[in-house]
C-alpha cells in the first residue's frame, strides 16, 4: 500500500508538470482512483472483463476508448496488438528498458502509467535495493483487453515517401515482420499493417538514435520471451543504423509498409505487389491473429 501511494503522489507531481498533461491530469487521476478500489486476481489465462476495462480507462485517456491513438498528444493507436507484444512492452516500460532516455518524450509520459500495473506486488529485494514486481496479473489483462479491440486502417498523414524504393528497403524487414508486415510471433515482431505512418516515422528514428534497442537483456531469463523481445530490439536497432541511411529512406519504406496495411483490409487502394517469400522467412509462423481485421 505504500507503494502504492508513492506512485500515485509521483504522477501527481509528473502530470502536474509535465506540459504534454495539459487536460489530463484531473481524469487521469480520477481513473488512477477507480484502478485501485478493488483487488485483481487472474485464473489461469482467463481475465475479469469488466477489472480489465477499468483499467483500460486509465489507458483510454491517452490512447482513445477504442485503442486507436490521439497524435497531438503522441499516443499510437494499440487496438488489436498481439497480447505477447503488449505484454512485452508494458514489461519494457515499467522496468525501465524503454521509456527511460530523456529525450524520449513520448516514452518518458508512458513509463509512469506502466508501472502502476500490479503496484501492488511491487517489492524491494533486501540484498541489493533492486524493486521488481512479483506478478504481472495486471499487465496481462490489459494485454488481452487491447488485443481484443479492433483495430482500424489510420489516416496516413507522412508526405514525400517512394513505396517503390520502400519495396527494396523492407527486404530487410521481411525476415521478422513478415512478407507482408503480418508480423511473426516466433521473432517477436509485431505486425505493423494498422501502424500510423507518424509512428513508425518515430519509432525508426528512436532506434537510429539509441532511444531504443539499447537493452539489458543481461537482467532477463534467456528461456522466457522477454530476453528474445529485447534482443530483437537490439538487432532492430543494428538493421535499421545500417540500412536505413536517412529519414528520407525511412518514409520510403513506410510507404510501402502503408500500402499492404491499406491492401490488408481491401480498402480499394492499389497495392505494391507482395515480396517474394524467401526460403528462411517461409518457415516462419506469421502471427494472424483469429479477428478479420488483425493480419
Amino acid at each position: 500500500m505504500n507503494n502504492m501511494k508513492s506512485t500515485l503522489v509521483f504522477l501527481v507531481n509528473r502530470m502536474a508538470n509535465n506540459v504534454f498533461f495539459p487536460g489530463l491530469c484531473i481524469k487521469s487521476l480520477s481513473l488512477l482512483g477507480l484502478v485501485f478500489i478493488q483487488p485483481f486476481h487472474v485464473n489461469g489465462s482467463t481475465v475479469d472483463h469488466n477489472r480489465a476495462s477499468q483499467l483500460f480507462q486509465l489507458c483510454g485517456v491517452c490512447h482513445g476508448s477504442e485503442g486507436h491513438g490521439k497524435r497531438d498528444i503522441l499516443a499510437p493507436a494499440i487496438a488489436g496488438l498481439p497480447e505477447w507484444y503488449l505484454v512485452n512492452q508494458l514489461k519494457k516500460f515499467r522496468n525501465g528498458d524503454r521509456g527511460a532516455h530523456p529525450d524520449d518524450v513520448a516514452g518518458l509520459k508512458m513509463r509512469p502509467m506502466a508501472r502502476v500495473l500490479d503496484i501492488g506486488s511491487r517489492k524491494r529485494n533486501p540484498k541489493n535495493g533492486a524493486w521488481h514486481y512479483e506478478n504481472d496479473e495486471e499487465v496481462q489483462a490489459v494485454a488481452q483487453y487491447v488485443a481484443n479491440l479492433k483495430p482500424k486502417q489510420p489516416k496516413d498523414v507522412i508526405e514525400g515517401g517512394d513505396p517503390v524504393k520502400g519495396k527494396t528497403l523492407y527486404l530487410n524487414c521481411m525476415g521478422c515482420h513478415g512478407q507482408k508486415s503480418e508480423g511473426m510471433a516466433a521473432m517477436q515482431a509485431p505486425a505493423q499493417t494498422h501502424m500510423e505512418d507518424w509512428y513508425m516515422l518515430e519509432q525508426l528514428k528512436k532506434f537510429k538514435s539509441g532511444q531504443r534497442g539499447a537493452e539489458d537483456t543481461g537482467k532477463y531469463d534467456p528461456t522466457k520471451p522477454l530476453f528474445m523481445s529485447g534482443t530483437q530490439a537490439m538487432a532492430m536497432r543494428g538493421i535499421v543504423t545500417a540500412t536505413i541511411p536517412d529519414e528520407q529512406a525511412m518514409k520510403d519504406v513506410i510507404a510501402y509498409i502503408r500500402e499492404l496495411g491499406r491492401g490488408s483490409t481491401n480498402e480499394g487502394h492499389t497495392v505494391a505487389a507482395p515480396l517474394p517469400a524467401s526460403s528462411e522467412q517461409g518457415n516462419s509462423p506469421a502471427v494472424t491473429g483469429e479477428k478479420p481485421n488483425q493480419p
